[in-house]
């Protein structure tokens, strides 16, 4: 293929005869010379076209159409403006402004949990008060008989310490919480 400018074959249709036969054809999406490299769009008025990319120095013949047929045809350039996402979530709050309220919010209800924490509770214990808390947001720690309460059937303690905590049944809890439990060790399993 002889050099020719990328702008001047853009959207025409090409038949393309390769060094072992192949024919391939379509529209010409992108032609790059420095590269030799050559894109083509078979079908691209359908919903799924096909793409093809030849590297020029393996074409043996080509055939240009300046006027491609209806179907063969680009579609039309979408305006740039178009594309770009909404700058603003919801009622006129910017992104960011979004994202600082969210990151607030986060905050808070970590805060909320730790306030409920004294001086002597194990920084392992608060680790994973924190840790739980991101998907069952309804824990608190007991400081009584310091362990971490998720519903008035299942708790979580150290076992034998903090290091291995290990979420349980309390006595008389209906076994169908147990599926709660494991979920829960799951959680806590997880680095």
């Amino acid at each position: 293929m002889s050099i020719v400018n990328q702008e001047d074959v853009v959207g025409c249709y090409v038949d393309v005869t390769l060094v072992n036969g192949t024919q391939v054809s379509g529209t010409i999406f992108t032609y790059n010379p420095t590269e030799g490299v050559l894109v083509l769009l078979q079908n691209p008025s359908e919903e799924n076209p096909s793409v093809k990319m030849i590297r020029t120095n393996f074409i043996k013949d080509w055939k240009l159409e300046s006027e491609p047929s209806e179907k063969n045809m680009l579609p039309s350039s979408i305006e740039p403006f178009n594309m770009l996402p909404s700058m603003h979530a919801g009622r006129d709050k910017s992104i960011f402004k979004h994202a600082s309220l969210q990151l607030k919010k986060a905050e808070m209800e970590r805060q909320k949990y730790l306030d409920t924490l004294n001086e002597n509770t194990p920084i392992a214990a608060c680790d994973v008060l924190l840790k739980v808390a991101r998907v069952y947001p309804d824990i608190s720690w007991n400081e009584a008989e310091e362990v971490i309460r998720v519903n008035d059937d299942v708790i979580i303690v150290g076992d034998p310490d903090w290091t291995k905590a290990k979420a349980t049944l309390v006595d008389g809890a209906p076994e169908k919480e147990q599926a709660l439990v494991n979920r829960i060790q799951k959680k806590i399993d997880n680095k």
